[in-house]
């Protein structure tokens, strides 16, 4: 008997829940009738009255919002109106859902810009404290931020600009964060007419490029002939300054292959048919070395002051190298002694692997048989052996390169020692 009651019980308690139902879910949409506001500004619009909407029927009866429908369409409508600017509500449709979880409230909006509507999207973005050429390769990295808040805006009520601001921060923000981490922005909304101008100005963080060293050279023709092109790169060198170290050391290939670019492209860089590498060393002090070198030949040439030397100790020497293949170069040197006005002709074979140079020459009058390795730790620092037939002498030498035309030499030799000023053309 008290078991059958206890049934009937739980069975009327149950009923009772059901057909109370209480609202566990909150649906909203809204739809723009002119057809003209994006899907972003609609889901803000949505996000908006979602928080309204929960608050206001989330745990309470759903009959009881069933029987004054038309009353919290009205009051949904008028909190609508008031909740998004710019826009005027048309409809509002309430409708329940019961489920064994609960109940779900589906509210559907009808909206529609108040007046004027953007009919034209001005984006200018900036890059703040960094040169041209620099500015030109981080606008390669976000290419379609420009058309995202194009769109974003597009046929937007002109007077939902403040709130629809916050949306563009919000989407800005994400795509520097995501391509530029070393950067942030700053964005400004303005509208004129029927016209929304959105100033994007990014700017660098954290550690910056102070001074970048910069050198070009070449092993491969005098550098001289190079001077018009190095000092208009001078200028592409320094563009680095300002740029965040991080990025630096993140995108240089991305900087180097551009620089490339640039370089192929000279007319000095394919008349003399030369091939252009970028070594960028990231640092608060950039280092920025182009070398220019061919796979024909190879011309230099150079003169010598020996200090802690009573003879012979002015000179000069001049290469002229044809490659036969990317390793294998055959090649003439002529060497002068200006105290007695003495030369010598040198015809020779050198083979190039890497960093590291061999050669054999075979020199007149002396009909001397020399062998040369050298060997470049960096682009400034050299190593170099000799051995002359001839007096059976050895000689060892570490060049450091000043700049392009000057480098210092220790030499050490069988008899002697000394130091030698190399001035390079």
């Amino acid at each position: 008997m008290f078991k059958k009651a206890g049934l009937l019980l739980a069975c009327l308690l149950w009923m009772e829940a059901v057909l109370a139902a209480p609202v566990t879910m909150v649906n909203v949409s809204i739809r723009d009738e002119a057809g003209t506001t994006s899907p972003i500004l609609l889901r803000k619009m949505e996000d908006s009255m979602q928080v309204v909407a929960a608050q206001l029927f989330n745990g309470r009866d759903s009959d009881f919002i069933a029987a004054d429908r038309s009353d919290y369409e009205r009051l949904l409508s008028e909190i609508s109106d008031r909740v998004i600017t710019g826009y005027q509500t048309n409809r509002v449709v309430l409708s329940t859902v019961k489920g064994q979880d609960g109940t779900t409230v589906n509210l559907a909006f009808t909206v529609a810009p108040w007046a004027q509507t953007v009919q034209r999207v001005d984006v200018d973005i900036q890059f703040s404290g960094i040169s041209p050429f620099a500015a030109a390769v981080l606008q390669e990295k976000i290419p379609v931020l420009r058309e995202q808040l194009q769109k974003t805006l597009q046929g937007a009520s002109l007077d939902a600009a403040d709130w629809a601001g916050g949306i563009l921060r919000g989407q800005v923000k994400s795509c520097v964060e995501a391509v530029l981490p070393d950067f942030k922005a700053a964005v400004d909304l303005t509208t004129r007419d029927d016209t929304a101008v959105v100033q994007v100005i990014i700017y660098p963080v954290g550690e910056l490029v102070r001074t970048v060293q910069y050198s070009m050279v070449s092993k491969s023709i005098p550098n001289i002939l190079l001077m018009k092109l190095k000092y208009k790169y001078a200028d592409k060198a320094k563009s680095l300054q300002g740029l965040p170290v991080s990025y630096i050391e993140a995108d240089q290939k991305i900087l180097a292959d551009r620089l490339l670019q640039d370089l192929s492209e000279e007319p000095q860089v394919a008349r003399h048919h030369l091939t252009p590498q970028v070594e960028i060393r990231p640092g608060a002090e950039t280092q920025l070395d182009i070398s220019l070198e061919s796979r024909a030949y190879k011309i230099w040439f150079e003169g010598y002051g020996d200090v802690g030397r009573k003879e012979h100790n002015l000179s000069g020497r001049a290469h002229f190298g044809k490659f036969i293949s990317r390793r294998d170069e055959f090649f003439g040197e002529v060497g002068l002694d200006l105290k007695d006005v003495r030369w010598d002709f040198s015809a020779g074979y050198a083979y190039h692997w890497g960093k590291t140079t061999l050669s054999y020459m075979r020199r007149i009058p002396a009909d001397a048989n020399v062998y040369r390795l050298e060997y470049d730790f960096t682009p400034k620092w050299r190593f170099r052996y000799e051995h002359f037939g001839d007096t059976k002498e050895n000689e060892y030498a570490l060049r450091y390169r000043i700049h392009e035309f000057l480098s210092g030499e220790y030499v050490y030799s069988t008899n002697k020692s000394y130091f030698r000023i190399v001035g390079n053309l």
